[in-house]
């Protein structure tokens, strides 16, 4: 790859919005991955009293270009906007549930698989699994990493009651390490219950809380010793902006320093949460848009790492709520991000996170 590649590490794509979708899933289960649709965009039929064919196409309304279902679409924005490459997360499977069957997550990956084969070194793919069967987990990863040259597979901050750092999870990790791939941590689920327990379906405070949901991941990683145990696994925390990043950092840090001397509170890590970063194996990714990037960017997170070497961009196209047209540019606009931080954001850090050094 050049120097001056992009690469946009947090694409999604619409399968609920193409045509023919609901034919990679065997009869039953696109019955139901139908009614998880549409169950998961209540919000709108609820406040609009939508019909629920009307619900259905407007799908393809809400968002911002055809770019998530049609591939070639895709390759069209990407052109204009000056990205070279797109890592491909899910929109209604990421939502609905915490798990899915291996037959769902076979049928979702053969059709990501297929949208892909426009262009393997331009449109990436990542897996979606059956995380509460490790077994079928692990041989669904190695099987889409060596078929279909996935880039990495990923998982909500949590799935029922296992949080990110579950021993449950080392196979999985040990998989993807030798694989070469990254895990990535997307969407908010515990945090997400927790306002709906309390408040009831309410999208504006779960949107509120994706930043909350991914310290709480990234806290999972590093007190429960996942790196430790895993030395070769890079793990990247998506859409979860990082303005808060130095912060937690230093309260990670603190409050271990405080309190992890008392029983039961050491959690026993080899090394204090930050100076994990110095590993390069940790990756947070931005927003074109937010702002406080510079200052994280130019955050002295440690002594050996700032925050340049580990923070990534996504365009979150096509999202309603992403910047397009236009993302890109937003991003280099930024006050306070210079040439090369600008190239290590969207280049040097989303390769590393992606693509296997060793």
């Amino acid at each position: 790859m050049a120097d001056d590649t992009v690469i946009d590490i947090d694409g999604h794509v619409l399968m609920e919005a193409a045509d023919g979708w609901l034919d990679f899933f065997e009869p039953a289960e696109a019955r139901e991955m139908e009614r998880l649709l549409l169950q998961n965009r209540k919000h709108w039929y609820s406040r609009e009293g939508l019909s629920h064919e009307a619900l259905y196409a407007s799908i393809r309304e809400r968002v911002k270009g055809a770019g998530g279902w049609d591939p070639k679409a895709r390759i069209d924005v990407m052109d204009a906007e000056g990205i070279d490459r797109v890592v491909l997360f899910p929109t209604e499977l990421g939502l609905a549930l915490d798990a899915y069957p291996p037959g769902v997550c076979r049928g979702y990956n053969e059709w990501l698989a297929e949208y892909c084969r426009t262009d393997r070194n331009r449109l990436l793919g990542v897996a979606l699994l059956p995380v509460d069967d490790i077994e079928a987990a692990t041989a669904e990863l190695e099987r889409v990493v060596e078929q279909h040259g996935f880039v990495g597979f990923f998982m909500k901050d949590s799935v029922g009651s296992h949080m990110t750092d579950d021993a449950r999870y080392d196979p999985l990790y040990s998989a993807a390490s030798d694989l070469g791939v990254p895990l990535l941590l997307h969407i908010p689920s515990k945090l997400k219950n927790l306002v709906e327990d309390h408040f009831g379906y309410d999208f504006l405070r779960s949107h509120v809380l994706h930043p909350v949901s991914e310290m709480v991941a990234v806290m999972d990683v590093l007190y429960g010793g996942v790196l430790d145990r895993h030395p070769l696994l890079r793990v990247g925390f998506m859409e979860g902006q990082v303005g808060w990043l130095p912060w937690f950092l230093s309260r990670l840090d603190d409050q271990l320093e405080e309190y992890g001397d008392r029983p039961g509170l050491d959690p026993g890590i080899e090394k204090t949460p930050s100076e994990y970063l110095d590993l390069g194996r940790l990756f947070f990714s931005c927003d074109s848009d937010e702002p406080y990037l510079g200052f994280a960017a130019a955050a002295q997170l440690t002594p050996k790492t700032r925050g340049d070497a580990c923070i990534v961009w996504g365009s979150d196209y096509p999202h309603s709520d992403c910047i397009h047209p236009g993302s890109l540019a937003a991003f280099r606009a930024q006050p306070g991000l210079d040439a090369e931080q600008q190239r290590r954001i969207t280049f040097d850090n989303a390769r590393r996170l992606l693509y296997d050094d060793r």
